[in-house]
């Protein structure tokens, strides 16, 4: 009995999937879900809160869930407890769970039986249950007992892809089934004389050219709706189909979706459906689009559900996300863009530019110089002033805030400007700034102290007006404050301008794309330029002419700090500063977050926008501390939601080259644009947000193709996580937090994702992400573990750098910083700072010599990263890739990760690299020496001694040539897919590695260093490499083995597409089988395992069409 338990050990039991979700269903306020073989239950009821009740484990065994069906309860109440059918492939499970009083418990379970065929669907039948199963049958089934009660196939016994089971009683049940044929077959399986006999079709309905997926009766209205592979959406006519003989008539042919539509689901006033293109629609029951939600990413949306009476739609999608959106139908106010009818014989002239002050009140100017109003609650027009001097060319700009602070700006091409009360017009001050065109306005608010306009003229010169008020607010001030200067550039005017809190610079971003810090009173003592290292710098503003007060040209205070042509050469188009970091954007597609530190602008990071918006207009932050972007997408206005992934407002305007303008408040949200000499409006009430809520957030849209630990943060009791059971459901020890590990993935969706991993609560909260890659991303390597305030004051939480590699030989280097903060629901926040990056292409475009180099390939896929600590004071580590051009590189990391740069390379595997790792060697009396090996498709290991790479000789050209291996082993005989070495206590190493064949390879590495007698021509020693015994495992799994560590010199885990994970003996000849467990997350690419506690034991992260974490204990 002790052998048998030894031979069981470790044992390791699945804590946490992130799958996608494949079963919704609603079930009064509860909502169950399923992801892979578990159960989710939510509590939706808006007196308490939207949260996770419980997680049920493995209720499906191995079978993923597609449905629930809840048992019809005569006079029983569901909101307290159901009987629930739950099924999935070839699996059926009854369960009886009670959930009242916000307490969740399951009351009684069957056996999971398993069915001869795949089941489609299933319904309640007087305490039985009816199953349609694949090949177009019908089951009538006993799950109480676990026993069939009657199986009755249909003549046509062809392959099904969807089925809808009818009726309440066996004498009246329906199926219409989706056959491979594209046709609907309606057939009765009451009406067999014996049992097991077939059943001819009552009926055959044709219309779809693809395979129906899903179908959904509504009994009341005797509508069917089907949802196909043609990516359409088709409404039928059918009566009550429980009548055999009826007539079926197509009443609509719906085409919205833009790839095959999944689900389908038929309610009393609405349609929904989902598909592969990650879109939700709400249809009217003619046909006609109402909304649609988007916001999943990846590879569609695989479950709906709604709830009636509440008026939600549910999604969840295969980025592992559930969302709650709300249904508004026809009549929800303020979507739509509609013309504000300007022409008329008593507004001559031609619109010019417009503007918004707040959300009610709209500004526009014409050719003939008239500024006019318009007031958006009384609806209509109103002529505020008339100036001919600014006819023809004029610019228009309203004052930020809620309602602009009733003042507005406009400049024309002699140099003029006009400050504006909207109230009071009467009231404008003109001021001539410049002999020449302003190129551009500007306004600067802080807080409601100051107000700043900025006029930029010839020469590049910016004016700096101080604007103020008479407290009976009737007059205003305009004071010239002082002038800046822009560094030289072909179009050098400013774009944009905000204050940098407490207010003592000024930061502007230039048509150039360059981004630049003024001090905002330069004309003061100046403290804020002392503290930025010296003085700004001073120019003579060529060509300015007087200011208002008739001086002539003066000083123009050049910037403390430049980030030159951050944004290209198109320009930057906002600058927003929130949460002590300055937030920009330009029409190169990206936006930037920058933190200015001791006077000086310095990035932190570049983020990408929605595909194809590649003119990013503006940023704001809305109230939940979230940011939206805008920008134009072709010719749409895209409003866009980088934490849901949705555009939640397209308007279709025709393109950004028009003048525009965009206004945001609590109350609605406007923007409004010239067309066709007309005003155009789209406004939406309650601001730019939509009111739907993320139950779980996503995480990759697409597969997982990294994951590695990062480190382990561990909060106090103050920083109590939301569980998802009861405080006495918790194990002991699990009072508090607990530790959280810190785990960054990466996917072919081109991100790259920060997860926190509680131990307790078997959760996962996605921190941050970071979108720089252009490709995918297949590789992640972690170095420079630490604490936020360093090694001499540590303070709570950690701090790491990051590399991240993938397609078009790009690589990206960034910082963490993971800090507790009780705001967010992982009681953590992440910070995230991009160092630097490396594309090969961009590399040899920089070379002087390039004609005579062989060009890189441009589609070369970095594959794999490994970290090579060197033991040089002052450098940073070498990063080791394996390449798909058959080349081993090396990168070397300075300033902390700021520089990287190219180092060395070799093609001696001359065939796609797969898996590089390091490793070091330490012996008494000997340099310690830092190793490297290689693997490639040919299933051959290359070992390199790294300990010189730094000390080239004779090689003055970089990148170095690694020269020849120290040792080759030809292990495998195809493609190595895993690879990790351990040091054992005898000074030798272990090395193992794991092919595509499911083969795994184990030897014994020895390292020896010549005599110290020994004549040497070098000056360091090369060391001896030598294999000591090694043993195969032919057929460890049945197929490819993506995942290996070694986690001490007597056991070694694996990982393989098989979807197992399976432990294994070493130390006592060949590698012994001790178990295996079987995953859910199918094509496992990665694998990372580490020690957590004496506590917790071992965790083990897998990470392939989802991400799942196993633990086992010592």
């Amino acid at each position: 009995m002790d052998a048998l338990e030894d031979h069981a050990w470790p044992r390791a039991a699945s804590e946490l999937i992130l799958l996608p979700v494949t079963g919704l269903e609603c079930v009064g306020d509860r909502l169950l879900a399923g992801e892979g073989p578990d159960l989710l239950v939510y509590s939706l009821d808006f007196g308490g809160h939207l949260r996770m009740m419980k997680r049920v484990q493995n209720l499906l065994g191995h079978y993923l869930i597609h449905g629930f069906r809840v048992r019809p309860e005569p006079k029983g109440d569901i909101n307290s407890e159901a009987m629930i059918a739950v099924f999935g492939s070839k699996g059926l499970r009854i369960v009886k769970l009670s959930w009242g009083g916000s307490r969740f418990r399951e009351l009684w379970r069957s056996g999971l039986w398993n069915m001869s065929d795949w089941i489609w669907d299933v319904r309640w039948l007087e305490g039985n249950v009816a199953l349609a199963l694949g090949h177009n049958s019908v089951v009538l089934y006993d799950p109480v007992i676990g026993c069939m009660l009657q199986d009755v196939p249909c003549t046509d016994r062809c392959t099904l892809s969807s089925a809808c089971l009818i009726g309440d009683t066996w004498k009246e049940l329906t199926i219409v089934a989706g056959a491979v044929s594209n046709q609907l077959l309606v057939w009765y399986p009451a009406t067999a004389l014996t049992d097991d006999k077939p059943v001819a079709p009552d009926r055959r309905v044709s219309g779809h050219v693809g395979v129906i997926f899903s179908m959904s009766y509504l009994e009341s209205k005797g509508l069917l709706a089907t949802a196909s592979e043609d990516r359409s959406v088709r409404i039928w006519k059918v009566g009550d189909l429980r009548v055999p003989g009826g007539r079926v008539q197509n009443i609509g042919h719906c085409f919205g979706h833009s790839a095959r539509v999944w689900q389908v689901k038929l309610l009393e006033n609405y349609l929904i459906s989902a598909g592969e293109d990650c879109v939700c629609l709400v249809w009217s029951h003619e046909g006609e689009i109402l909304q649609a939600f988007r916001g999943h990413q990846g590879r569609g949306i695989r479950a709906i559900a709604a709830h009636e009476r509440q008026a939600w739609v549910i999604t969840g999608g295969d980025d592992s996300g559930i969302r709650l959106w709300h249904l508004v139908g026809r009549g929800y106010p303020g979507l739509g863009v509609s013309g504000l009818c300007f022409k008329s014989p008593s507004r001559p002239g031609i619109l010019k530019a417009v503007t918004l002050a707040g959300s009610w009140q709209l500004l526009v100017v014409t050719d003939k110089g008239t500024l006019y109003l318009y007031d958006l609650e009384v609806k209509c027009w109103e002529q505020l002033l008339e100036d001919q001097n600014f006819q023809s060319y004029c610019l228009l700009e309203a004052a930020p805030g809620p309602e602009g602070f009733g003042l507005c700006a406009m400049a024309n091409g002699e140099g003029r400007v006009k400050v504006i009360p909207i109230n009071t017009p009467a009231a404008a001050v003109d001021r001539t700034l410049f002999r020449g065109k302003v190129h551009s306005l500007s306004w600067a608010l802080r807080g409601y102290e100051e107000l700043l306009l900025l006029a930029s003229g010839p020469g590049g010169v910016v004016a700096c007006l101080e604007i103020s008020a008479a407290p009976s607010g009737k007059t205003i001030f305009v004071k010239e404050r002082c002038r800046y200067l822009l560094p030289p550039s072909k179009q050098r005017w400013h774009t944009c301008s905000a204050f940098l809190p407490p207010g003592d610079f000024l930061v502007c971003g230039d048509r150039r794309g360059s981004v630049l810090l003024f001090p905002s009173r330069p004309g003061l003592p100046r403290d804020a330029e002392e503290a930025a290292g010296g003085k700004a710098e001073a120019g003579k503003a060529g060509g300015a002419a007087g200011g208002g007060g008739g001086e002539n040209a003066v000083a123009g205070y050049g910037p403390v700090s430049t980030l030159h042509s951050l944004h290209g050469k198109q320009g930057v188009t906002s600058v927003t500063c929130h949460g002590g970091y300055v937030y920009t954007t330009g029409r190169d597609g990206a936006y930037y977050q920058l933190f200015v530190q001791g006077g000086r602008l310095q990035p932190v990071l570049r983020q990408k926008s929605c595909r194809g918006m590649n003119w990013v207009a503006g940023l704001r932050m809305v109230s939940d501390g979230s940011m939206v972007i805008l920008g134009f997408h072709a010719n749409e206005f895209v409003v866009w939601s980088p934490r849901s992934h949705e555009k939640l407002h397209i308007i279709n305007c025709g393109g950004g080259h028009r003048s525009w303008a965009f206004s945001d408040t609590e109350a609605a949200m406007a923007f409004a644009y010239l067309k066709d000499g007309d005003v155009m409006l789209y406004r939406a009430l309650g601001g730019c947000t939509r009111p739907h809520v993320i139950l779980r957030e996503g995480l990759h849209g697409r597969e997982i193709t990294g994951v590695r630990r990062v480190g382990t943060v561990t909060l106090g009791p103050e920083f109590e996580l939301p569980g998802l059971e009861q405080p006495d459901d918790l194990e002991p020890g699990g009072e508090g937090p607990g530790p959280i590990d810190i785990v960054v993935t990466c996917s072919e969706d081109t991100t790259v994702c920060v997860l926190a991993l509680p131990t307790t609560t078997g959760s996962a909260h996605a921190l941050t992400s970071v979108c720089n890659h252009i490709s995918s991303v297949r590789a992640l390597a972690v170095w420079g573990l630490g604490s936020p305030g360093g090694p001499d004051h540590p303070g709570p939480g950690l701090t790491a750098h990051v590399v991240s590699a993938g397609g078009r030989a790009e690589m990206h280097c960034f910082s963490l910083m993971v800090t507790p903060d009780p705001s967010t629901p992982s009681r953590l926040a992440c910070h995230v700072m991009h160092l630097s990056s490396h594309r090969l292409d961009e590399y040899w475009d920089r070379q002087r010599n390039r004609h005579r180099m062989i060009k890189v390939d441009p589609e070369t896929r970095y594959m794999s990263l490994a970290i090579c600590e060197v033991d040089k004071p002052g450098l940073g580590p070498l990063v080791a890739v394996a390449c798909s051009d058959g080349a081993v590189r090396l990168f070397l990391l300075q300033d902390s990760g700021r520089i990287l740069q190219l180092l060395a390379e070799t093609f001696h595997h001359k065939r796609c690299v797969l898996k590089v790792h390091s490793f070091t060697h330490e012996a008494p009396n000997q340099r310690r020496r830092l190793l490297l090996c290689s693997a490639a498709t040919d299933g051959s290991l290359a070992f390199w001694d790294l300990t010189t790479v730094l000390e080239p000789q004779g090689q003055p050209v970089l990148p170095y040539d690694l020269g020849a291996p120290c040792l080759t082993v030809q292990a495998h005989s195809s493609g190595v897919n895993s690879l990790h070495t351990l040091p054992t206590p005898d000074g030798h190493h272990l090395v193992a590695s794991g092919s595509e064949d499911g083969s795994l390879h184990i030897f014994g590495l020895a390292v020896e260093m010549p005599e110290p007698g020994e004549p040497e021509s070098e000056a360091d020693p090369v060391p001896q490499l030598r294999v000591l015994e090694e043993f195969s495992v032919p057929c460890a799994h049945a197929a490819h083995v993506t995942g290996l560590k070694i986690l001490s010199p007597s056991l070694m885990v694996s990982a393989s597409i098989d979807q197992r994970l399976t432990f294994w003996r070493l130390g006592q000849g060949e590698p012994t089988f001790l178990n295996s467990t079987v995953y859910h997350v199918p094509d496992v690419a990665d694998m990372d395992c580490w020690p957590v506690s004496p506590e917790f034991g071992h965790r083990c992260a897998l990470g392939g069409q989802g991400l799942e974490v196993y633990n086992w204990y010592d």
